[in-house]
């Protein structure tokens, strides 16, 4: 059986994506349930493809939820992340 491939818009992903590891954060706004307040409101920041970082800050301050929102976890409600260039929304959770 053939391994299925992801797809972007019915075009086939790199299989080898992501290649640099470049990832944006561009304006997201997030929150947990519909009707609850934003817990990310406009975040914006790069991080450069092999550039070592570290998320800082009291309890509540969103460190895991940056986590949960890069890997899909939790949809955006509005912005983007892309990772080298494509938008993680607009790729099959698979």
């Amino acid at each position: 059986m053939p391994e299925e491939q992801a797809t972007i818009g019915g075009k086939v992903i790199v299989e080898n994506w992501p290649q640099e590891g470049a990832i944006s954060f561009k304006d997201v706004h997030l929150r947990y349930r519909p009707g609850t307040d934003l817990v990310l409101n406009g975040l914006t920041f790069d991080i450069e493809p092999g550039q070592k970082i570290g998320i800082v800050g009291r309890t509540g301050a969103g460190k895991s939820t940056l986590a949960l929102a890069l890997s899909r976890i939790i949809e955006c409600e509005k912005g983007q992340i892309q990772i080298d260039g494509l938008a993680t929304a607009n790729i099959d959770l698979q």
